[in-house]
């Protein structure tokens, strides 16, 4: 009786060990089958290293494993904008996790060992939760096999930078070489400036030390402002200037008198002036025409027309020719 006890009892442990060994089996295989679970494709330009069963995280936190790995995805599978990405995941993760339509997942490296998880991280919560099989673009980090290549692409334009730079530095110390050698232009002007920086001291100390040019040159000037000070102080004292300045003002003062008198005398003698200007210039038309008038002063002729026209001809002023004319006349010389 305690013998068949004792097979009932091992019996059951035996039962329920089988028990938990199939749930914890199922569990890790097939978790959808006791608790809820939602697949997502998220997808990669290359699915390299990525093992089936991989960690799926949310923000640091597992909730899931890699279900399924496709690769090469067709063509019109790929997502829009994304010809490359030609590999996709299938990741199970649990029905409660937070996982919205605008989230950024990462495949990246996680541990000690280097192994590849993908990664639910930034998340808007104002997107709303993702459906079961949304579609996700993930971002891929390099591991350490793309590292090195990658950092190479990334060093060559700072490395070209640096050498052009090295270049130029080359190119500036020789010039700088140049500059400073000993037969250089540079050199030789800085010298000849230094020269000439030594004879204008030299210049300015002889003119500048006692007894020297510019003494000399100030003590002339004192001289003549003593001078000057001199002159002015004895036409304070004896009054000339103010009796200068008086005479002046008298002087100037005869002088306008004087021009007055000119002025008044060249105003009553111009008009007779001009009148024997005028007669002179008649007498002298006379002479050209009618010479022999010198001789008989009584043989005028008129113009015939002037005399049709029963006009008196004008009676010319008493002029020289007239007068020498009635003197020859009255002696008798040439009379006929």
């Amino acid at each position: 009786m305690q013998l068949i006890r004792n097979e009932i009892r091992t019996g059951i442990l035996v039962l329920l060990t089988l028990g938990l060994t199939v749930t914890l089996v199922i569990y890790l295989s097939a978790p959808g089958l006791i608790r809820p679970v939602r697949i997502y494709h998220v997808y990669f330009d290359n699915a390299a290293a990525m093992k089936v069963g991989g960690t799926v995280l949310l923000a640091g936190r597992k909730i899931g494993v890699v279900r399924r790995i496709y690769s090469p995805v067709p063509r019109s599978e790929r997502p829009p904008g994304k010809p490359n990405y030609e590999a996709r995941i299938d990741v199970e993760v649990s029905a409660d996790a937070e996982i919205y339509r605008e989230n950024t997942v990462n495949m990246r490296t996680f541990g000690l060992l280097a192994e590849l998880v993908i990664d639910f991280v930034d998340g808007n919560p104002e997107s709303g939760r993702a459906e079961n099989g949304q579609s996700f673009v993930g971002t891929r980090y390099p591991d350490l096999s793309e590292l090195g290549p990658l950092i190479l692409t990334r060093l060559d334009p700072i490395l070209e930078q640096a050498s052009s730079t090295l270049a130029e530095l080359k190119r500036t110390s020789q010039s700088l070489t140049e500059l400073t050698g000993k037969n250089s232009r540079l050199i030789n002007n800085l010298n000849t400036t230094l020269q000439t920086l030594q004879d204008v001291g030299t210049n300015l100390k002889t003119l500048t030390q006692k007894n020297g040019s510019m003494d000399s040159t100030l003590e002339s000037v004192r001289q003549t402002l003593r001078n000057v000070d001199q002159v002015t102080g004895q036409l304070t004292r004896e009054n000339h200037l103010g009796s200068a300045l008086t005479n002046f003002d008298t002087s100037s003062q005869r002088l306008k008198q004087v021009l007055g008198q000119l002025e008044n005398s060249f105003g009553t003698a111009l008009p007779h002036l001009n009148e024997m200007l005028a007669n002179l210039s008649e007498v002298s038309g006379r002479i050209k025409t009618q010479p022999w008038r010198l001789i008989w002063p009584s043989t005028i002729h008129y113009d015939e027309t002037a005399r049709s026209d029963n006009t008196r001809p004008p009676r010319r002023p008493r002029g020289v020719g007239t007068e020498v004319g009635s003197q020859l006349g009255r002696k008798g010389v040439g009379s006929p």
